[in-house]
């Protein structure tokens, strides 16, 4: 569809509960503003008597309306001036997906789902698992915008789960039987970042020796996952932003225009603001993909969680296992900096070595003093095993033990450091 298009009425579309929505100007004069829809129809122009007052030149006094219809929206242009556009063609009147941006003017409009922070009663979606609070509250903002076509930015440190809830979202979407197809985004650099995202044809650069379709047109009809999306270079960053925009790209090599309709989660366990004022990570795309951001918590901020998901681990390992009290009692008092992809190796390793070869032998009976007090003594000990137990392993690389619990290198020093724990002694 060209940009002179316009678009009318689908008239497929079903009634639904209205759920609330949240206008979020993306881009333009009036950049963050928003304003909060519970029901109804809502005016969107520089008139006074419009609920989103907005000062862009270029917008009309009445330029459009917006009626809540459940996951979707109805959006009608009220004979603006300057029109309004929907992945560049002009619209009429059209029902959109929750997630979907409009242009009016310079402006960018995002209709979002309205994300409430009250948490949920379930101890499980999906493939997640967790009865702490902190869990039951991502629970609740993932049935939200799961069902919408918004994009998701994922934020939380590596091995928390990110990718689990990025499966979640798209296995509560109308996208659920599509394709989920994810992409590192550092995984390759230059050139092979954007064949492998957009594709390329023959002949487009060494090694070409055949067209091939890339991440963005595999992921057609269903979600694509940008993991740690901060990492994408910054030179690429104006391609991603623009099929957000418009639904178009271009292979590598190749002057034709494709469209894909897909729904983005991005995922981070960096300060992409931090990136932005550094120069690092271009201001627009953050903004685009902020709109909604979901904190995956870290393990160490659900430690009631640990024996729940160490017990479904062993399980779906081995069906019909079961790990000790006592076991379940030293997992719990780990800090996990490797998080929940740190846990299932320990519960992998506890499988097939036993109890014994992988946790710390039970500290001896205390005999009074301050609880806290021994409670650290107990951790300390715990600790010191694992990293031990860690460094045999890997013959004292701490390169190689840091790769398996998932944490930075600098980190495991520190725990190293902390504990007395020389990894020369364990080469040889």
């Amino acid at each position: 569809m060209s940009s002179d298009d316009t678009r009318t009425l689908d008239q497929t579309a079903a009634p639904f509960k209205p759920l609330p929505v949240r206008l979020l100007v993306l881009s333009g004069p009036d950049l963050g503003r928003e304003f909060l829809v519970d029901a109804g129809t809502v005016l969107v122009g520089t008139h006074g008597d419009c609920q989103l007052k907005l000062s862009d030149g270029a917008v009309s006094r009445r330029h459009l309306s917006i009626e809540l219809l459940g996951v979707r929206v109805r959006v009608r242009d009220l004979g603006s001036k300057n029109g309004t556009r929907y992945q560049g063609a002009r619209l009429t009147v059209l029902d959109l997906p929750l997630g979907a941006v409009v242009e009016l003017g310079s402006t960018q409009l995002a209709v979002l789902p309205k994300v409430s922070v009250q948490a949920t009663p379930r101890d499980g979606l999906g493939p997640l698992l967790g009865r702490s609070e902190p869990m039951r509250r991502l629970f609740s903002q993932l049935e939200q915008v799961g069902p919408t076509d918004a994009s998701v930015l994922l934020y939380g440190p590596t091995g928390a789960g990110k990718e689990a809830c990025a499966r979640t979202l798209h296995g509560l979407s109308a996208r659920a039987g599509a394709a989920f197809v994810t992409f590192d985004c550092g995984s390759a650099s230059g050139e092979l970042v954007q064949a492998t995202l957009f594709g390329h044809v023959k002949g487009a650069f060494t090694g070409a020796v055949k067209d091939a379709a890339g991440v963005v047109e595999a992921a057609n009809g269903g979600t694509l996952m940008l993991d740690e999306v901060a990492a994408l270079p910054l030179e690429l960053q104006p391609l991603l932003l623009r099929v957000l925009e418009t639904g178009t790209y271009q292979r590598v090599g190749e002057p034709k225009t494709r469209a894909s309709d897909f729904r983005l989660v991005a995922t981070t366990q960096h300060e992409l603001p931090a990136l932005v004022k550094a120069g690092r990570f271009r201001a627009d795309l953050y903004y685009r993909l902020s709109a909604i951001v979901l904190e995956v918590p870290a393990l160490k901020e659900r430690l009631d969680d640990v024996a729940l998901l160490a017990q479904a681990f062993a399980q779906a390992a081995r069906p019909g296992a079961k790990l000790s009290p006592s076991a379940l009692a030293a997992l719990s008092a780990w800090q996990w900096p490797g998080n929940v992809r740190e846990l299932k190796n320990v519960v992998d390793r506890i499988l097939a070595l036993g109890e014994d070869a992988v946790l710390p032998k039970p500290p001896q009976a205390a005999t009074g003093g301050d609880f806290h007090v021994a409670r650290e003594r107990a951790l300390a000990a715990f600790e010191k095993s694992y990293l031990e137990a860690l460094l045999a392993r890997h013959h004292g690389s701490a390169a190689a033990a840091a790769r398996e619990a998932g944490i930075a290198r600098s980190y495991l020093y520190k725990l190293l450091e902390q504990h007395g724990v020389d990894p020369s002694a364990f080469r040889g």
